[in-house]
């Protein structure tokens, strides 16, 4: 999950319509503390808080207001749509 030898970086995984916008996989610097919510606005996707995103820290499911350390994977779980 987290490599907490990345001192300054977390990894992005997208999935779904995100992963077309973003890519599958993305590192980021951290320059100050910050949270997924702050990260994902930084992205360019905080439309995507109120549509139903859901996201995950280091494997696990959290709110958007959690706070990200260097070495984090964050997630990044829009809603799945079937037919």
């Amino acid at each position: 999950m987290g490599d907490k030898t990345n001192s300054g970086h977390i990894t992005v995984l997208s999935f779904g319509p995100l992963a077309e916008k973003l890519g599958r996989n993305l590192t980021i610097t951290l320059t100050a503390p910050t949270t997924c919510s702050q990260i994902i606005t930084r992205l360019g996707i905080s439309d995507w808080l109120n549509n139903g995103l859901k996201v995950a820290l280091n494997g696990e499911m959290t709110d958007s207001d959690a706070s990200v350390s260097p070495g984090d994977e964050l997630a990044l779980l829009p809603p799945v749509s079937g037919g």
